[in-house]
């Protein structure tokens, strides 16, 4: 985790919580909570390129400092405006983690992926814990009893399979994902939805007993954008969680920055 651009702190103001600005840079959209400690604030989604609407969104909040996961290269100018204002940190997989990893290839591992993985072990510690994070990419991450990160899977979204169908094929239609009509579709459109919605809850129910069959007590944490469309159909016991990645962050940058005095910590030179 390193510090972008930003103004100095006054390490001589008073000590009260700071308002940290997490942010989340996927795929294809930003999201972003307003933590005061551990305390959620607020969240809000943006698109990535629209750095005015969240300006707006930010007016009325004294954010002390920003720090931001991203998985795409697309964050530039919001670093740029929000490092005017305030201290702005990049998290990152090179930083201080308060979980351990057996992960081969660190450097490529997504911080999205490893943001579930220690907010989902925050909320069942000494337990195995999977993450599954339904968005472009749907993946799975596994940490173990003693808080190691396992590793994990991706597959393709229900938005990647229905445009690859349509994409690597001559007649079949771009769909959306649907309203859940049965396994069965008595038209292309419907067999198409049936085969991306059957076919994620297959993939998912397949991990999840995986892991069971591996440790009864291990945990099931769904978030994502696609989470609430496939949740109700998997069975009761999984636990959603709406903000797992921006709590992961935060818990990760607290880790490496401490909870939030406005004390705490200065942002260094410009970004090279």
């Amino acid at each position: 985790m390193r510090a972008e651009r930003g103004a100095k702190i006054d390490k001589h103001s008073n000590s009260m919580p700071a308002m940290d600005l997490i942010i989340d840079i996927g795929n294809t959209r930003g999201k972003a909570a307003i933590f005061k400690g551990d305390r959620l604030m607020r969240r809000f989604t943006f698109e990535v390129r629209d750095v005015q609407g969240l300006v707006a969104q930010l007016e009325r909040d004294p954010i002390a400092r920003a720090a931001l996961g991203t998985v795409a290269d697309e964050a530039h100018e919001l670093v740029d405006w929000l490092g005017l204002r305030v201290p702005v940190f990049r998290i990152d997989a090179h930083g201080p983690m308060p979980i351990r990893s057996a992960y081969s290839t660190g450097a490529t591992l997504g911080i999205d992926r490893l943001a579930n993985a220690v907010a989902a072990s925050s909320l069942f510690p000494g337990r195995p814990v999977l993450a599954i994070d339904m968005g472009t990419c749907i993946t799975y991450d596994l940490v173990d009893a003693q808080g190691v990160y396992q590793g994990g899977a991706i597959t393709p979204g229900g938005r990647m399979r229905a445009k690859a169908m349509h994409s690597y094929s001559a007649r079949l239609p771009l769909v959306d994902e649907g309203a859940d009509s049965g396994p069965f579709g008595r038209s292309t459109v419907a067999s198409l939805q049936a085969g991306i919605n059957y076919g994620i809850l297959g993939e998912a129910r397949h991990f999840i007993g995986l892991v069971l069959e591996r440790d009864r007590t291990t945990a099931v944490v769904l978030t994502g954008g696609d989470a609430l469309h496939h949740g109700r159909a998997l069975k009761s016991g999984i636990f959603a969680h709406p903000f797992l990645t921006l709590e992961g962050l935060r818990i990760i940058f607290h880790h490496g920055h401490g909870a939030g005095l406005a004390t705490t910590g200065e942002g260094s030179g410009p970004a090279g």
